[in-house]
């Protein structure tokens, strides 16, 4: 078959999906897969692994690792997360790519959001219908029509759809990385931006939870003895939204402030947490060493104690000349079927960041 042909019939075969793959949209977004919702994300799981299983030549369900962290009552606990999946084709062919999705979503299991509609013949709206249940589906076509023609066995690849990419990919994080050593290219399928254009470098993010202990005490009768732990929060908190420099590309989110409980007790606790994103790894570990002294600072206070818990867990995606390359060879391919393919930088992060971090 020559490449001219082999195309023809790959543009036909997945024109001739179009309607399989919108039913099945349709019922992947109707089953709820918010990153909590371990019951869902099982039978999503599910869903997923009969999907990719005929293609591959092996194909396993893997656990996710367990993290600990601070919650916003500054409470640490364990976080369990949903499965991963991770399916392999021609291991040992000299060219590995790594091709990777996640099953969850943003909306929880009581969201009002939860069913799909289909709003005219080019929208459809419903949970993870482009984040990214839909992005797995054209992966998973795309894999198929690949398979229908491939020849030569020079290519292998791997696919690993994981379960908290929404939650900053902490239980698959250690997967992410060791898989991307291995592979020669790496594909992400999250959605485009709105106007359809793809996504080139990405700025790093780091979740963080700041608690901060006073002193409780008797409104009424001894609110001398007391050491205010919302009030010094309150300061903290406009320090840390100060560290934002929109020159450099530093942006600070304080998403969340907790404390306090009754009208008459001093609050001894208050908790805060935000979010850093930033565009280089320089200023993360500058950003970090900031957020170490103001923790100091709030601890030197008389009767207080402050602790920081979190981290910059997603590096920043940064545009190396492979990936330029690899960007290029997008282009390229847009160009032989008519599409016009174009890239802009964003603030957003997925798990390309992991990937790139770890030199792919």
């Amino acid at each position: 078959m020559n490449n001219a042909m082999s195309q023809k019939n790959i543009e036909g075969w997945i024109a001739s999906q179009q309607q399989s793959m919108v039913d099945q949209l349709m019922h992947l977004s109707s089953i709820n897969s918010g990153t909590g919702n371990l019951e869902g994300l099982a039978t999503i799981c599910d869903e997923y692994y009969q999907a990719f299983a005929p293609l591959s030549d092996s194909i396993e369900v893997l656990e996710s690792k367990s993290v600990q962290r601070v919650n916003h009552l500054g409470q640490a606990n364990f976080e369990n997360y949903g499965k991963i999946i991770s399916c392999v084709k021609r291991e040992d062919a000299p060219i590995q790519i790594l091709l990777v999705g996640h099953m969850d979503t943003v909306f929880p299991k009581d969201y009002h959001f939860q069913s799909p509609k289909i709003v005219d013949e080019s929208i459809i709206h419903g949970p993870g219908v482009a984040d990214m249940k839909g992005g797995i589906l054209v992966m998973l076509n795309a894999l198929r029509a690949f398979e229908q023609v491939q020849t030569d066995n020079q290519l292998g690849w791997r696919v690993i759809l994981n379960s908290d990419e929404e939650t900053g990919s902490h239980g698959s994080a250690d997967l992410l990385s060791s898989a991307a050593k291995n592979a020669h290219a790496g594909l992400i399928y999250e959605p485009a931006l709105a106007d359809g254009t793809l996504v080139g470098a990405r700025k790093g993010s780091g979740n963080f939870t700041l608690t901060v202990h006073g002193i409780a005490a008797h409104a009424g009768r001894e609110i001398s003895k007391g050491r205010n732990a919302i009030l010094l929060m309150s300061e903290a908190a406009q320090t840390i939204a100060s560290l934002s420099d929109a020159k450099r590309g530093i942006t600070v989110n304080v998403a969340r402030v907790t404390g306090g409980t009754v009208f008459n007790v001093v609050p001894d606790q208050a908790v805060c947490q935000f979010n850093i994103r930033c565009e280089t790894t320089g200023d993360q570990q500058s950003l970090a060493a900031k957020l170490d002294k103001i923790v100091q600072e709030l601890s030197a206070r008389e009767g207080y104690s402050a602790v920081l818990s979190g981290s910059f867990s997603r590096p920043p995606k940064v545009i190396t000349s492979a990936n330029k390359l690899l960007m290029e060879w997008v282009v390229e391919c847009g160009s032989a079927i008519d599409v016009e393919v174009k890239f802009k930088d964003t603030g957003g992060c997925c798990d390309g960041n992991n990937l790139a971090a770890a030199g792919l």
